[in-house]
């Protein structure tokens, strides 16, 4: 014998609801019931204030990023190579490079097997052809290679 065919299961289903529905109307007059929705009112929102707390170390490292940024430290820039060879060399062409142009960064680097000295730090292919031409007067060798990495 089967008692729960599909129709028996849509009747007992129905009663469910309808009792649910009728013993929930009947509640609703109770005013301890929690499960009895009410409305309420709901005041506008006042004026918002954002009020953000920030450690001063945080605006030091963002000067500190501007100030590489503008000297171009986070970027591949164009550079002059001025000598490679040996070291001994290599220090008294950096010397000299250092007195007659101070106002651009000199380096050595090792590249094996010699030294490179390295002047300046360009931003653009422009800035270090116009640079090349005042070095050349003092280092005939000098050039610039495509970007320094």
């Amino acid at each position: 014998m089967r008692i729960l065919n599909p129709m028996n299961n849509l009747l007992l289903l129905g009663f469910c609801f309808t009792g649910i529905s009728y013993i929930s109307a009947q509640d609703s007059t109770n005013s301890d019931n929690p499960t009895v929705f009410t409305t309420i009112e709901i005041a506008p929102p006042s004026d918002p204030t954002v009020s953000i707390s920030q450690d001063p170390k945080i605006q030091q490292l963002l000067d500190i990023k501007t100030k590489m940024d503008k000297d171009g430290e986070f970027s591949d820039n164009y550079k002059i190579q001025l000598y490679n060879g040996n070291m001994n060399e290599a220090q008294k062409v950096l010397k000299k490079a250092e007195a007659l142009f101070p106002q651009w960064n000199t380096e050595i680097k090792w590249e094996t097997p010699e030294f490179k000295v390295w002047i300046g730090n360009y931003r653009t292919k422009l800035e270090r052809d116009r640079a090349l031409r005042e070095i050349k007067a003092e280092f005939s060798g000098a050039f610039g290679p495509q970007k320094n990495k």
